[in-house]
């Protein structure tokens, strides 16, 4: 499920010699709130393991305003994927695209820095389609089996 996790304003600080915002400052911002979204999810330090499929579509200006949307894409045994798309809302006529997108991968980890399994620190309560992702594997291999089984 697709949702806002930050929303700010782009101010002159934030621009390059060229007049659009920094790609470092726009994936910081992308990476905080995919870092979010994980913190919804587990409850365990996460980090940031890998950017993929990262691409920058159209420049951001000064004064626009982002939003970054999230959604769990991939649950793993001890990471989490996290499709991220920054929107921007032109300060001239409110229009709205997307400007880049990405997905980034988080691995759980303990205190000691350690790779941790998701399940063992999966929040109580999570949104159903997380509940649903984490069950669908579960469902297949259990197909599998009983396949398995009746073909002998």
């Amino acid at each position: 499920m697709r949702q806002l996790s930050l929303k700010g304003r782009t101010f002159p600080t934030d621009l390059n010699h060229a007049g659009t915002v920094f790609g470092g400052w726009v994936m910081a911002k992308m990476d905080k709130a995919a870092s979010i979204q994980v913190e919804e999810v587990i409850n365990s330090p996460a980090v940031t393991m890998s950017v993929s499929n990262f691409s920058f579509l159209k420049p951001i200006h000064n004064g626009d305003v982002f939003m970054v949307y999230t959604q769990v894409e991939r649950i793993g045994n001890t990471s989490i994927d996290i499709h991220v798309e920054l929107i921007v809302r032109s300060k001239e006529d409110l229009s709205e695209k997307k400007v880049t997108q990405g997905v980034f991968t988080f691995v759980a980890v303990n205190s000691q820095g350690k790779t941790v399994k998701i399940r063992e620190v999966l929040r109580s309560h999570v949104a159903p389609y997380i509940t649903e992702m984490l069950e669908a594997p579960q469902k297949e291999r259990k197909g599998t089996e009983s396949q398995n089984v009746s073909n002998k």
